[in-house]
């Protein structure tokens, strides 16, 4: 059975068994700004651990996870990977211990056919919470008695997950399998043992517990269950391979580097083949999101795997870019279990052989400048130098660190990390932002709300009935004094909350009968029930108690020059992609009334005579008096138009379309632009009047580009 069968019967069973199969969320974390990138199966389900989403009450997924903790361990072991799968089943409130553990048992023995004398459970030993008898006696309860003895008992470090110092927290089991012993190193001592012989394959984690202040365990209301189970681990198991980079999953990407290097892979040779197929994997996933090589954030940690991976192949006698050449065997691996690669693929071919070619040169002339340095610091590099090496030509600290160690020189990391801060320090004080707004107060109100009918394609007012009021620290309120703040939520509403770069609709509370303003309409939030919440400041001294729920509210004309902005957003997008291709990728927008921002990704920067041709394109479109229709088409449907989606954003089905042509729906195949989107628009481009495009690049190798 190879990888893409155990991936595919592992959703099935789960869906037998009545979980919602929910597809992989992105790598890139959408609403959360604590993860740069999605690192577990969780993720995606966070708002239902929380309570804040309640749609659903078991789930089961095959999600694309990226992690660089162990990054240094890839390669020399077999079980530490950058980018992997992670099926997962998922209980909200629903089934507990003793079910996920009966299907994890059920799953690996019969569903998959593995040898129940190999696999080894493990539970939680007690700490800062009691020893977890209940799983111990269900795990008695589901093995056979000879396999009683395969039941272990360990401590926090295995068996005990927290969010934090505070919030949810519970025990956990873990299910591993016996490699045999010749994976086993002097004094192994078994489960939970870093040797290779015992590799965890399933952890079952028991959130039960609400961890307060002081560290009390408060027993939570509803219990939930997140597994995680690695696909590439138990595809080594089923496969029959010692590791899994020799299962279907890597082993092509293996062999083509045997074959056009010349090299065999044996164990002398294993490290180097492991660590070029594990970042080639990784690297292809992220730039197919619309991540590119940079010398910050995401883009760094993307530019330091591949080239981690091309000095690995230069170890093994490369001397030319190859690599761009071994990830066509990436897509050979992943086109049945993720199709989108394909339209990705001549930018992700074109992106990781940019990155090889200005590598290569990059360690030319950053080793003869070392060289100098080290001349004229002898035995020790000042961080501020290695720095200065890194910020510009992008040289990394480990390669620095690695030569330096040659040389017999001493590399000031404390330093380098201390010149990094401030120069990002002095970049954050330059660009001015927004920031993140903060939605966590709405989560409790909105439990109790039905979502805000939006009436704003059709009309910019409306009588609507007023269903909640709260103060800006979300206490309930009935009246306010002028010059007060607070957020309104109406049961139907013409203004526009802020989503999809598009920003809030503003505008102004009036009576019932239209005849005096009562509030001013500041900003629209929309929560992640879809209520709307709408923050206002009294004009007046406002009374809103029961008798007088009714409101008359009308959104500034303001709107008119944003939508002609959004619709803009969407002409210059296809501009972009007609002349550079589909593999421009869309990182991000700001559609406002004076103005929009549409920033793109691309692996170089772009020529001035190629940025007037998209004007021109853009400008030919408004020109030509193409119109604009909206309507709504299922996913199935707009994939097949052609659709333009955005990576990660989540649609609902069937979902709004944004088609600009001549003929509207009756040949939407045939369009200039056709994008999926929930904001507003003109209803042709002879509104827009014309578009100049300003370019701004990022300091990180010009990746993006304002349009003004």
């Amino acid at each position: 059975m190879d990888s893409g069968k155990i991936r595919q019967k592992f959703l099935d069973y789960f869906e037998k068994n009545n979980h919602s199969i929910i597809p992989s969320s992105p790598l890139l974390p959408q609403g959360d700004t604590t993860l740069l990138f999605t690192s577990a199966g969780m993720v995606q389900f966070k708002p239902y651990f929380l309570g804040v989403k309640t749609d659903l009450s078991r789930a089961a997924s095959c999600q694309k996870c990226f992690r660089t903790s162990d990054i240094d361990n890839v390669g020399s072991t077999i079980r530490h990977l950058t980018f992997f799968e992670m099926l997962g089943n998922f209980s909200f409130g629903d089934y507990f211990k003793e079910e996920s553990l009966k299907m994890g048992w059920d799953f690996l023995t019969r569903e998959m056919g593995i040898e129940p004398e190999r696999f080894y459970f493990s539970f939680y030993g007690g700490g800062k919470a009691p020893r977890d008898e209940e799983t111990l006696e269900i795990l008695k309860k589901i093995l056979p008695a000879k396999l009683h003895s395969h039941i272990v008992e360990l401590g926090e470090k295995d068996n005990f997950w927290a969010m934090g110092e505070t919030g949810p927290c519970g025990p956990s089991s873990e299910i591993y399998y016996d490699m045999g012993e010749k994976y086993s190193h002097a004094g192994c001592s078994g489960p939970g043992c870093d040797c290779d012989r015992y590799i965890e394959i399933w952890n079952h984690v028991f959130t039960q517990f609400d961890r307060q202040e002081g560290g009390r365990l408060k027993p939570l209301p509803r219990k939930n269950i997140d597994t995680g189970m690695g696909l590439e681990r138990l595809a080594a198991i089923v496969e029959g391979k010692k590791s899994p980079f020799e299962t279907t999953l890597f082993y092509p990407v293996l062999e083509s580097v045997s074959k056009i290097m010349g090299i065999n892979y044996s164990s002398e040779t294993a490290c180097n083949f492991r660590i070029i197929s594990d970042h080639l994997r990784a690297a292809v996933f992220l730039i197919s999101e619309g991540v590119i090589p940079s010398n910050e954030g995401r883009g760094y940690v993307l530019r330091r795997i591949i080239r981690r991976a091309e000095r690995f192949a230069k170890i093994m006698g490369a001397r030319k870019p190859l690599l761009y050449v071994f990830a066509e065997k990436v897509f050979d691996i992943f086109k049945d279990a993720y199709s989108e690669l394909a339209s990705s693929r001549n930018e992700i071919i074109r992106t990781i052989k940019l990155e090889e070619e200005g590598f290569l040169e990059t360690l030319e002339k950053g080793e003869e400048i070392l060289e100098n340095l080290f001349r004229r610091h002898n035995d020790f590099l000042p961080g501020e130098e290695a720095f200065r090496l890194y910020e510009t030509y992008g040289f990394p600290l480990e390669l620095t660190r690695e030569i330096a160690a040659r040389k017999g020189v001493r590399v000031d990391e404390e330093g380098f990390v201390a010149a990094r801060e401030r120069a990002r320090r002095a970049a954050r004080a330059a660009w001015k932002s927004s920031g993140e707004k903060d939605m966590s107060m709405f989560g409790k109100i909105e439990e109790n709300l039905s979502p805000t009918k939006f009436v704003g394609y059709e009309t910019l007012s409306h009588l609507a009935r007023l269903i909640a009021a709260v103060d800006l620290r979300g206490k309930e309120i009935d009246s306010l004094k002028e010059g007060e703040k607070a957020y309104f939520v109406f049961n139907e509403t013409p203004f526009y909350a802020e989503s999809g770069g598009q920003v809030a609709d503003t505008g102004l509370v009036y009576d019932e009968d239209k005849t005096e303003s009562l509030a001013k309409v500041l900003d629209v939030q929309k929560s992640r029930g879809e209520v709307f919440f709408h923050r206002v400041r009294a004009l007046k001294s406002v009374d809103f108690s029961v008798k007088r729920t009714k409101f008359f509210i009308k959104v500034s004309e303001d709107r008119y020059r944003t939508m002609a902005n959004h619709t803009a957003v969407h002409v210059i997008n296809a501009a972009l992609k007609k002349v550079f291709g589909r593999g421009v990728r869309q990182a991000g927008s700001l559609v406002e009334p004076e103005r929009f921002r549409f920033d793109y990704t691309m692996a170089s920067a772009p020529k001035k005579e190629e940025i007037r041709k998209v004007e021109d394109i853009a400008n030919s479109a408004i020109f030509q008096g193409y119109r604009v229709f909206t309507g709504e088409r299922s996913l199935k449907e707009a994939r097949e138009f052609g659709a333009v989606m955005l990576v990660g954003e989540k649609y609902k089905d069937p979902a709004r379309l944004v088609l600009i042509n001549k003929n509207g729906w009756k040949n939407p195949q045939e369009h200039y632009s056709l994008e999926l989107c929930g904001g507003t628009h003109v209803s042709d481009l002879s509104s827009l009047g014309s578009i100049k495009i300003c370019l701004l690049y990022t300091s990180d190798a010009a990746d993006e580009l304002d349009g003004v």
